[in-house]
């Protein structure tokens, strides 16, 4: 009798254990339920997380995919100057983007003989560029090898992308006046000549005046200048002087920020 008792005793003592051993195993099992249910959730936060970045990399892209800098309108021309050959080029540069300004677009400009080899290449690089901004510029008195370029290329970089700026000054801000040009046959010489008023609240160190000559209206010739200390709101006369100018029957003047 009292073996069987004992025996009871240690099934019964058993059945408790293995008992307690279950309710054990379900708390810890519901625990890793709980913490994995909350591992789902900051998962769930870490999509969230996931979806911001991804927007980030939205923004990233889109500042990747900005369009490039584009070249609107070029023209040129070659003359000769005793025994070599000169190129002048003037050209026009726009920032079609809406939210993306450049710094430091460079146009490079490449003249080849009619075999197609390369007579001289030139770049050109500009300061900063903002949104929706157009800019004329030029390079002069490029040395072309005593050689008159059968054809000319023209490749623009955009430079590197920054975020625009209220505080920058664009072409749109400053205001030409009076303009008039005056040619000396004797000198084979042309001078543009006229005011410009820096029409924002930003004074400017230097400013690039440009002159674009046309004939029907394409680019025929440039010519630059630059005005220093341009304060706001104020005005200043400038003069362009160019040699071998062809024969052109309009022109413009406009200009570009300089300063750093």
């Amino acid at each position: 009798m009292n073996g069987n008792r004992d025996r009871r005793t240690d099934c019964r003592a058993k059945s408790f254990i293995l008992s307690l051993i279950l309710m054990i195993l379900v708390a810890v099992s519901l625990c890793l339920s709980g913490c994995g249910s909350t591992g789902g959730s900051s998962g769930g936060s870490g999509d969230n997380s996931s979806g911001s970045a991804s927007s980030g990399g939205k923004a990233e892209d889109s500042k990747e995919e900005a369009e490039e800098i584009k070249l609107i309108e070029s023209g040129q021309n070659a003359y000769r100057s005793d025994s070599d050959v000169y190129m002048n080029c003037g050209f026009i540069i726009e920032n079609p983007n809406e939210e993306t300004a450049f710094e430091y677009p460079t146009v490079t400009v490449t003249a080849y003989d009619k075999k197609g080899e390369v007579l001289t290449t030139q770049e050109q690089t500009m300061m900063t560029i903002q949104p929706g901004e157009r800019q004329a510029f030029c390079i002069t008195s490029i040395d072309c090898s005593g050689e008159k370029p059968d054809s000319v290329e023209y490749e623009v970089d955009s430079g590197e992308a920054i975020p625009p700026s209220d505080e920058a000054v664009k072409s749109t801000d400053y205001e030409i006046s009076g303009t008039n040009e005056r040619i000396d046959k004797e000198y084979d010489e042309c001078k543009v000549t006229g005011k410009i008023k820096n029409t924002s609240p930003i004074d400017t160190n230097d400013v690039a005046v440009t002159v674009l000559f046309r004939k029907n209206g394409k680019i025929v010739y440039a010519g630059l200048t630059f005005v220093e200390n341009l304060k706001a709101g104020k005005e200043k006369a400038f003069e362009i002087a160019e040699w071998k100018v062809p024969k052109h029957d309009a022109y413009e003047v406009s200009a570009v920020n300089w300063s750093y």
